[in-house]
């Protein structure tokens, strides 16, 4: 039996022009995980495409390595990307606000944080039940798939007996929980919205089956460091 740690990338700079920034707490988290994997065997590295995945993997390898455990450098699985969220977000929050008075109003209430965090759960349900067209963007379907072969690709790769780590983002790792428990496309998306920066969550897999053994995990990163956006 194999072993993924699925890793959710640390916080990144959710509101400002460029999401795909670690924030310093961000790159704090990383380097906490680092040296809690630091006690761990880990076979492989596997990263997605994005700049907050690279430099999460680069912050923790660089912890691991000053506590004496060189960690292999990431590969990068281009399919292990997350869904197009910001896109989503230009595209339809205009027209869901006009629809939607709970979200009009969070929107109008000047609490930043708050409409952010009501607008991304209603745009990402309406796009997981297919209640939007989707047009060129990702439909849930496509996504999910997307990522069932990055995963897949990996596990086909790494083979029996490998303790294996993946920095990606909440959407990927949801997937993969959705694939040990046969989850419902909502239920996919409160995994992914539950899952906290710097995170670990481990499947284990022999053939074909995937087995969830822990999910979330957070108890090596100090109070202070526990975010979820």
């Amino acid at each position: 039996m194999s072993s993924l740690l699925l890793i959710r990338h640390g916080q990144a700079s959710f509101g400002a022009d460029d999401y795909d920034v670690l924030s310093a707490r961000g790159a704090e988290q990383s380097r906490a995980l680092g040296r809690h994997v630091a006690s761990t065997r880990i076979d492989a590295v596997y990263s997605g495409p994005r700049r907050r995945h690279l430099d999460t993997a680069r912050h923790l390898r660089e912890a691991a390595a000053d506590a004496g455990c060189a960690l292999p450098e990431p590969v990068v699985i281009p399919e292990l990307d997350e869904f197009p969220a910001i896109e989503m977000l230009r595209l339809w929050l205009p027209k869901l606000a006009a629809e939607d008075a709970e979200l009009a109003a969070a929107i109008s209430s000047g609490n930043a944080g708050r409409a952010a965090l009501v607008a991304f759960d209603k745009v990402t349900r309406a796009w997981a039940t297919g209640a939007l067209e989707v047009g060129e963007l990702e439909s849930f379907v496509a996504f999910a798939a997307r990522v069932e072969r990055g995963l897949d690709a990996i596990m086909s790769r790494e083979g029996r007996g490998r303790q294996v780590l993946v920095v990606t983002s909440g959407g990927p790792i949801s997937i993969a929980v959705k694939g040990c428990l046969a989850l419902g496309e909502e239920s996919t998306l409160k995994v992914a919205l539950a899952l906290a920066n710097g995170s670990t969550t481990e499947i284990k897999w022999r053939g074909g089956e995937t087995t969830l053994f822990g999910y979330n995990h957070i108890h090596y990163l100090p109070r202070e460091l526990v975010t979820y956006r």
